[in-house]
């Protein structure tokens, strides 16, 4: 008898030859269902906080494989969105407020109704295909990058049309050489700390950038956070002299979007609410810190002020030491009505915080605002 006319080995043979089919037939299927009818290559623009497509358009329900490449040295993700302008600043504050769980959650908040689609956060060279049903609904999609401050500029939109003309399949980002987009200083790793003159701004401006995408102005000559700002740090390019027949110094401008400090006219006062304070700037430090230290006299004692980020949401954090000679309560003005307040130390009175002694070596006060 053949071996092939055994039982056994007919068996045998009939399991694999089903076997094979199984298998054949389940990689058919999921290449068929992996199949897209639209692919897409969207890239980062290599130290220039920008996508390399300013938009592209897919058709109404179809499927589409976009690979998403970072080519810059900082990190970066893609998240599509469901909804305008606002609804993409206000999905980037909230993925920045995430604070210490933002990187877990790949720095998307939970916002279902708005959120679509999104990558991981890719590192420098990384790169990550995303598969996904573009949406029946003709219009406009806008698609970010919510690292904090990226936002701003890294942006584009996906647009879903029945009949896309010839040119909107895909529009590349204009070239820098052929635009107006500003010159603008990046804080990548590290503070970034600048004295210039500034639109809109004191005389005697110490600008400082931090990497997370909030940025300071204190005023060197009233000793006073003027403002904070939510963004890019500076289009620093009047100060190069781009601008035409402009050979340098002009005022720098501020990129992103304004927030109150709350802090006002120079908020501290030593030994009694009505002392009137005789402030004199002393410099900054930079070297050797995470953040810049501001250093200044007040009635003749030394203050140091570190300024950075604030943890709680989109806002900064002073940090005040004080010279040890000082024994007297302090007592710090701010008007908590334009903004959230969280101080370390001492009683609040109204919009007056009072510190005793014993806690006023060293304390910090958070102004931020919640997206």
């Amino acid at each position: 008898m053949h071996p092939d006319g055994h039982p056994f080995m007919k068996a045998i043979t009939r399991y694999f030859r089903e076997t094979t089919w199984l298998i054949l037939g389940a990689w058919l299927f999921v290449g068929n269902a992996l199949q897209a009818d639209r692919s897409v290559t969207l890239s980062t623009l290599p130290g220039k906080l920008r996508f390399d497509l300013a938009e592209f358009s897919v058709l109404p329900g179809e499927k589409v494989a976009l690979t998403f490449i970072n080519n810059d040295e900082m990190v970066h993700n893609w998240v599509l969105i469901r909804g305008d302008a606002s609804t993409t600043m206000m999905v980037a504050q909230k993925a920045w407020a995430m604070g210490d769980a933002a990187a877990d959650r790949q720095f998307v908040p939970e916002i279902p109704e708005v959120i679509l689609h999104f990558t991981k956060v890719l590192e420098s060279g990384e790169k990550e295909l995303l598969e996904f049903v573009a949406p029946l609904e003709e219009g406009s999609y806008p698609y970010v990058c919510t690292l904090p401050g990226h936002a701003f500029s890294m942006k584009g939109v996906m647009k879903v049309l029945a009949a896309p003309a010839p040119d909107q399949w895909i529009v590349r980002a204009q070239d820098d050489a052929a635009s107006e987009d500003p010159l603008t200083l990046h804080p990548h790793h590290a503070p970034i700390v600048k004295r210039a003159f500034v639109e809109e701004g004191p005389p005697r401006s110490v600008l400082m950038g931090f990497p997370g995408g909030v940025n300071a102005c204190f005023d060197a000559e009233t000793c006073v956070t003027s403002f904070g700002w939510f963004g890019p740090f500076l289009d620093i390019g009047p100060d190069w002299g781009r601008n035409a027949n402009q050979r340098g110094g002009g005022p720098v401008k501020v990129l992103g979007e304004r927030f109150s400090s709350s802090w006002g006219a120079f908020p501290l006062r030593l030994g009694a609410k009505t002392l009137t304070p005789q402030v004199v700037f002393k410099g900054y430090e930079l070297r050797g810190v995470d953040a810049p230290v501001m250093e200044y006299t007040v009635n003749g004692a030394w203050i140091r002020q570190v300024i950075e980020p604030s943890n709680k949401g989109v806002g900064l954090k002073h940090t005040f030491t004080l010279d040890s000679g000082v024994v007297t309560p302090v007592y710090i003005y701010l008007d908590r009505a334009q903004c959230d307040v969280e101080a370390s130390a001492g009683k609040w009175d109204g919009n007056w915080l009072a510190i005793e002694p014993e806690d006023n070596h060293s304390f910090s006060i958070q102004t931020y605002h919640q997206p």
